[in-house]
């Protein structure tokens, strides 16, 4: 399921950090412990566990200025917009996360990211597009997907056409799919991934995106990921697991979330 969020503010211009991911992040699982603060510190602290990974099984876009407005990139780390509204995408395959989120919107009209405070106008629930075996996605946010070598402290980040992605891309919507609903899929699945040609070509193969998460403290992280139109060809139950939970890894701080 999906929810929309709608946030006013009062400023003449809203300006956030570009690296506003672990902000909103923070914002949500806020929002979730105004109904639940035992359902927000575990999935928080352990998300739905599957051998030795955990799953969130929740993503968001980012925060997309309404009125044909866009971002302005400042020369200082932030970004700036004249649009007095906001809306941010929040989506999740788990039932009870959604709800929890619902509850606790009704407990916080307003809320803030960063030092910006908002007023939750509108909470919508989109309506579910028909998904197939063979789909067209716009991402919202970059589609991120590593692994980690034997003896190699850090991940690689793996970009499409790069040994691996398409395999690991669909080991991690496997294992999605075997904590939404607790039992493994059935069957032998195939996936096959295409960044759309013409837009790679316009790009000219620039089709990546630097994101760092918790800027400026000891945590701090730099992520890259995928940002592009693709096609994916991959079984309809997993395609639904990839559309609700996210794409890659790190949905829970914002990525791998698309559109149809």
């Amino acid at each position: 399921m999906r929810i929309s969020l709608s946030l006013s503010h009062r400023n003449h211009h809203l300006t956030l950090p570009v690296n506003v991911n672990h902000l909103i992040s923070s914002l949500i699982y806020n929002i979730v412990s105004n109904s639940s603060s035992e359902y927000a510190e575990r999935l928080h602290e352990q998300g739905y566990r599957l051998d030795k990974r955990t799953f969130k099984l929740f993503t968001f876009s980012p925060l997309i200025p309404v009125g044909h407005r866009r971002w302005e990139m400042n020369g200082d780390g932030t970004m700036t917009t004249e649009a007095r509204n906001v809306s941010l995408l929040i989506s999740s395959g788990k039932a009870e996360f959604v709800e929890h989120l619902v509850v606790g919107l009704l407990h916080q009209p307003l809320v803030q990211i960063g030092r910006q405070r908002f007023r939750v106008e509108t909470v919508k629930k989109l309506d579910p597009p028909e998904l197939g075996d063979d789909m067209r996605f716009i991402m919202l946010s970059p589609l991120v997907c590593s692994a980690k070598r034997d003896g190699e402290k850090y991940p690689q980040y793996l970009m499409p056409g790069d040994e691996g992605f398409e395999r690991v891309l669909l080991e991690n919507l496997l294992g999605k799919y075997e904590a939404l609903h607790g039992q493994a899929y059935e069957g032998k699945p195939e996936l096959y991934f295409e960044v759309a040609k013409e837009y790679f070509e316009r790009k000219q193969g620039k089709i990546t995106k630097l994101i760092t998460l918790k800027e400026g403290s000891p945590d701090e992280t730099k992520v890259r990921g995928t940002l592009a139109p693709f096609r994916l060809c991959v079984p309809k139950e997993l395609m639904e697991v990839g559309y609700y939970c996210g794409f890659g890894g790190l949905n829970a701080q914002g990525f791998g979330m698309v559109k149809g």
